[in-house]
């Protein structure tokens, strides 16, 4: 069986992923009961104590309504405590870390709403993916396939919103499906992914960094488990007209299964197209490259572009 290196492609703004969504998988066996029992042990008392301590504070969770008066409007869609509706399409192109040639095309169609009186937000995508890649600079494809990838949806709470400190605290719980249609287009499993974010609202933007622990719950025969911490350190910066803005994202990865460590640095650039077009409020596009850092990063490069509607 190929022993091929797990591929990356991520969304804008939040969080998330080589691990349970990455398109290009790492087939190699999985570790032993005893091993197995810890990580699921790990995962399930992770989400127990997310899931108490949410309901716990329930009766502080804030909703869309309430966040928008004391945020301001927000049509950009890159503040991840914002719950609106949301249609988004994106594009990325990775040029991938194989040993010969490799090429990663994942298109992703994702939809965001606010339930629960606007308490919670769901979200769920799904991807078409394309991938090539020469595992062993022979000059041949040993990948060379395309279909629809994995799929995943979240659900996400405000669980505090202090504007006297300009802080936020939101907690929400990831689920990543096993829904690729070959071997090669998705990771051949379903996982669990906790999250917690902080969010600091500054004067020009926000500081929102968040941490996931990913943990697989059902893994195809022959295929790795997931077991996976992820912290990304999200930084946004708005024009003083609202109308274009910058975001930074690094994300560190720690692969506890596999036993790697490595780094994405996306960068994005985006602009409302009210600009232009009077008629498309709440429109918007972006511009995210994209760079992988350290010896078991899955990519070397990548190029993202994205459209949104948001607030309809």
């Amino acid at each position: 069986m190929i022993k091929l290196q797990k591929a990356y492609e991520f969304s804008s703004e939040d969080v998330s992923r080589p691990g349970p969504d990455s398109n290009l998988p790492d087939w190699r066996g999985g570790l032993g009961m005893r091993r197995r029992a810890r990580v699921f042990l790990t995962g399930f008392v992770v989400t127990l104590t997310l899931v108490a301590n949410i309901l716990s504070l329930g009766i502080t969770t804030v909703s869309a309504q309430e966040q928008d008066q004391d945020q301001g409007k927000d049509n950009t869609g890159t503040n991840p405590v914002n719950f609106s509706r949301d249609i988004r399409a994106y594009n990325d192109f990775s040029k991938l870390n194989t040993e010969g040639d490799g090429t990663q095309n994942v298109t992703t169609l994702e939809f965001r709403t606010p339930f629960a009186e606007g308490k919670w937000q769901w979200r769920l995508r799904t991807r078409y993916n394309s991938t090539k890649a020469d595992l062993n600079d022979d000059g041949d494809d040993d990948v060379d396939e395309s279909g629809l990838g994995d799929s995943d949806m979240r659900f996400l709470t405000v669980v505090n919103l202090d504007m006297e400190t300009r802080t936020a605290w939101a907690a929400g719980l990831e689920v990543f499906m096993n829904t690729g249609e070959d071997e090669a287009l998705g990771a051949g499993s379903t996982s669990l992914g906790p999250q917690l974010f902080y969010v600091k609202f500054l004067p020009t933007g926000l500081f929102a960094p968040a941490l996931q622990y990913r943990f697989s719950v059902d893994e195809d025969d022959g295929r790795n488990e997931v077991d996976e911490y992820v912290l990304d350190l999200n930084y946004l910066r708005m024009a003083k007209d609202k109308k274009s803005w910058f975001f930074a994202d690094p994300k560190l990865f720690y692969d506890n299964e596999n036993d790697k460590k490595y780094s994405v640095v996306d960068l994005e650039w985006g602009w409302m197209m009210a600009n232009w077009f009077e008629d498309m409020a709440g429109q918007s596009f972006y511009l995210r490259p994209k760079i992988g850092l350290g010896s078991d990063r899955p990519i070397d490069g990548a190029i993202e572009l994205g459209y949104k509607i948001v607030g309809w």
